[in-house]
């Protein structure tokens, strides 16, 4: 198995090991800021937060074109508008269901994103999944479905942000995958139109999903926005910007399914953070689910790569054309030209 990781790793490119490097600490980061925030400081307006986090990333992504970090580029804003709706539907689900559960319950559910995306790919792009990789899915359902039922802070407002958050991540993470490629641009560039658009489109929907209303004692408008507070707050907003640009660095540096392997291995980490900093209580059944979930996360994520890696072996082996065959196939060539132009 060490032999199969050492080769697994082998010509990694530096690009894009520093781009996941990049994603792995800033999700993380985030995903604990948040619900600090959230929890300890009481900022229980998600819809709100996804919103600041947004009007960020294009902030920051404008500071750095007008710092010649990059270029911005025209792309056609009907192409894009249907990956910012998902980046809109992806955070802001994500942060209702970050407000809701408990983070390992939150976490455990993204990792249901993989599963949803085999069964959106089959049913609407007939791509399935050879016997295998469906077989190690099996024990991700099962974990998810115990760590479910047993889960300390259950709630059907909360379980259904989580769902509605698994189906639009799915296909935020499909659309994402090709829209790069087939616009021609970096990941800079297409942050630069879907951050501000997402914003735009997340605008009407923030006074409904949270609580604007000037008579509740319990709205926004009376929240104690002290010094402190109103940093951290701050915090989680360079935070989202570097989240938001590092996922189209990492899919568009290397494909979804690299993105997904990450995100496995922050799923470990995030859900360690749920029992030390957020006092999950540890029960056997909710850490047997979790730990289930992850044997099938990393049985599935073993197949891919073994897979990856016989597929490349076979290129390899295939023996490409030397320069002297080039040569005298050119030769060849020429020499039909000649006898062709001199019968003429």
């Amino acid at each position: 198995m060490l032999q199969r990781a050492r080769a697994n790793l082998a010509g990694v490119d530096l690009h894009v090991a520093s781009s996941m490097c990049l994603n792995f600490g800033s999700s993380v980061s985030l995903v604990v800021l948040n619900k600090v925030v959230m929890d300890n400081h009481g900022f229980k307006f998600a819809a709100t937060l996804t919103f600041f986090h947004l009007v960020c990333t294009f902030l920051l992504l404008r500071l750095a074109a007008a710092l010649g970090i990059f270029e911005i580029k025209r792309l056609p804003v009907r192409d894009v508008a249907k990956l910012a709706a998902g980046t809109m539907g992806f955070i802001t689900f994500t942060n209702l269901s970050l407000q809701h559960n408990s983070v390992g319950f939150y976490q455990v559910m993204k990792v249901m994103t993989t599963p949803t995306v085999v069964i959106i790919e089959a049913l609407l792009y007939q791509k399935y999944l050879e016997n295998t990789l469906r077989l190690s899915l099996v024990p991700v359902c099962l974990g998810v479905i115990i760590t479910t039922v047993t889960d300390f802070r259950l709630n059907a407002v909360g379980a259904g942000y989580a769902i509605a958050g698994v189906i639009v991540t799915s296909f935020y993470q499909i659309w994402s995958g090709t829209l790069q490629r087939s616009l021609d641009c970096n990941a800079l560039q297409l942050q630069a139109y879907v951050a501000p658009l997402a914003a735009l489109f997340i605008l009407p929907f923030v006074p409904l999903l949270d609580n604007w209303s000037t008579n509740d004692l319990e709205s926004i408008w009376y929240y104690n926005f002290a010094p402190n507070n109103l940093s951290l707050i701050s915090v989680t907003g360079f935070f989202g910007f570097l989240v938001n640009i590092s996922i189209f660095l990492v899919i568009g540096r290397s494909s979804p399914l690299s993105y997904n392997i990450l995100g496995h291995c922050k799923t470990v980490v995030v859900l360690l953070s749920d029992y030390v900093l957020f006092h999950r209580p540890f029960t056997f059944k909710s850490s047997f689910g979790i730990i289930l979930t992850l044997i099938g996360v990393f049985w599935y994520t073993n197949v891919k790569l073994e897979r990856a890696r016989l597929e490349k072996e076979a290129r390899e082996r295939t023996p490409a054309p030397s320069i002297s065959d080039t040569k005298q196939d050119i030769l060849e060539e020429e020499k039909i030209e000649l006898v062709t132009s001199r019968e003429e």
